[in-house]
């Protein structure tokens, strides 16, 4: 009988889990899904019944000792809580938002993309020494991480020490490569992909060139806004503004 009992809770035991499984991927995709469509609310309320069935996945595999499923496990818990994240964010959530990766750093503390990411909300908040400490951690981790340069940059920018968010957007440029893309690290700051099928560097020229502007420095400028109009030529505000520039040229030519 005691044979008997082992293999049958054995299997109920396989059964259980392979629908907590199907159901939180179910759940996940449903959340993914909402994201790609906007529908944060929704995304949240999805990820919401994923979390907690991942969490209950997680917690049967531990008390059976299998690890390294479990681990597997974690991963989705991630990618759920990040999805979360993410849509908080857009809704404006931006202290829900830190709340929920910090969740991910407990389990992850030396994952560079989620030290980005906090940091990046943080900029978003306008709490930019603490931005630019986590953005400095991410980038200690991973030196070639073009977006954690370029949210230094914007976050040095603002804190108006212009040489050293030069020097950032200069390294975001030079680390931006072909990507291939993995959700949802894309999404996380507002860089869009070029025709080239690369991290679009064209924000951190734009960014050089602004800089420079308030430096007064229009040849520098002008050149760094065609540089970024070379990548993305519909890029409209940069035509905006090395118009501008144009004119401040020919009025110094003009006064001179």
């Amino acid at each position: 009988m005691k044979f008997f009992n082992f293999f049958f809770f054995k299997d109920s035991r396989k059964q259980v889990l392979k629908k907590i499984h199907e159901s939180a991927q179910q759940a996940y995709n449903k959340g993914y899904v909402f994201l790609k469509m906007q529908m944060f609310e929704e995304c949240i309320g999805a990820c919401d019944v994923a979390e907690k069935l991942w969490h209950e996945e997680a917690d049967m595999l531990i008390s059976q000792g299998d690890y390294e499923t479990a681990k597997r496990s974690k991963i989705n818990l991630i990618n759920t809580l990040s999805c979360k994240s993410y849509a908080n964010y857009m809704l404006g959530r931006y202290d829900t938002s830190i709340e929920l990766l910090d969740k991910i750093l407990e389990m992850f503390p030396d994952d560079p993309e989620s030290i980005f990411r906090k940091g990046f909300v943080l900029y978003k908040s306008k709490r930019y020494d603490e931005a630019l400490s986590f953005l400095e951690n991410a980038l200690a981790i991973c030196k070639e991480f073009p977006e954690a340069w370029y949210c230094k940059g914007s976050v040095l920018r603002e804190l108006e020490n212009y040489d050293a968010a030069l020097e950032a957007f200069d390294n975001s440029i030079s680390y931006s490569k072909p990507l291939n893309y993995k959700f949802p690290r894309f999404a996380w700051i507002s860089l869009t992909s070029s025709s080239k099928i690369k991290i679009d560097s064209a924000e951190a020229w734009y960014c050089k060139g602004e800089i420079f502007f308030r430096q007064k420095k229009y040849e520098k400028a002008l050149e760094a806004f065609s540089k970024a109009l070379e990548i993305k030529p519909e890029f409209i505000d940069a035509v905006k503004f090395r118009d501008i520039v144009l004119q401040q040229l020919d009025k110094d030519r003009i006064s001179n």
